[in-house]
């Protein structure tokens, strides 16, 4: 595939699409759409984890006979017995550390949760501490992009080596991942670690809001 043709693929400018090619950048917000255009894998291509393609005998796609079936619903559709609504909020900044959010600015959407999935990650099953909202900016991508809806549970502050935290820094609010790098220390670090670099903070500075247990993007 020339340069040319791969900057028409994914919407960038040739020169971009050189710049990449030639060494001269070393990564791009576009990676994820780079990636299914040379058919690679994005964590290859971004960092050289892993095989750079999937493996085609493999498929992760279940048999046809456990296929399930997709409902419509909205918001005056009655909650079934599995299901519990957690509020859905404009910003990170309207989430507070106690699993509480700032009434004043909230739009009142919500998302459904199975009670079983909240089950599975220590969460209260009444919804209690679960959080949603926009990621925002290009830290984090090309796995959580800008926009990315992310769910965190308030509940669970414990850092775990390599689990993605919402955390509050003198009032900074962002989505990283933590790592213990010391007894007091802690390592706030990005996906996008060429554009943002890895901070070690005293663990009496950040905040833990809650971690990050599930994310949902719009691949368009």
């Amino acid at each position: 595939m020339t340069q040319g043709a791969l900057a028409e693929a994914v919407g960038m400018a040739q020169p971009s699409v050189w710049k990449l090619a030639s060494g001269g950048a070393k990564g791009s917000r576009k990676t994820v759409q780079i990636a299914q255009v040379l058919g690679v894998r994005p964590e290859w291509l971004s960092d050289g984890v892993g095989p750079m393609r999937s493996d085609s005998k493999e498929s992760n796609i279940a048999p046809e006979s456990e296929w399930g079936t997709i409902e419509v619903w909205d918001s005056k559709t009655p909650l079934r017995d599995d299901e519990v609504e957690v509020p859905f909020l404009k910003d990170i900044e309207f989430a507070c550390g106690d699993g509480s959010y700032n009434e004043e600015d909230y739009n009142g959407f919500k998302l459904r949760f199975s009670k079983s999935t909240l089950r599975k990650i220590g969460a209260s099953t009444d919804g209690h501490g679960i959080l949603c909202f926009p990621a925002r900016g290009n830290s984090m991508e090309p796995n959580i992009p800008d926009g990315t809806t992310v769910a965190i549970n308030t509940e669970d502050k414990k850092i775990v080596d390599g689990k993605i935290y919402a955390i509050s820094e003198d009032g900074w609010k962002r989505i990283k991942l933590l790592y213990r790098v010391g007894p007091d220390t802690v390592s706030v670090r990005s996906y996008n670690s060429v554009e943002h670099q890895p901070e070690d903070k005293p663990l009496e500075k950040i905040e833990i809001i809650g971690r990050v247990f599930w994310w949902s993007v719009l691949d368009y």
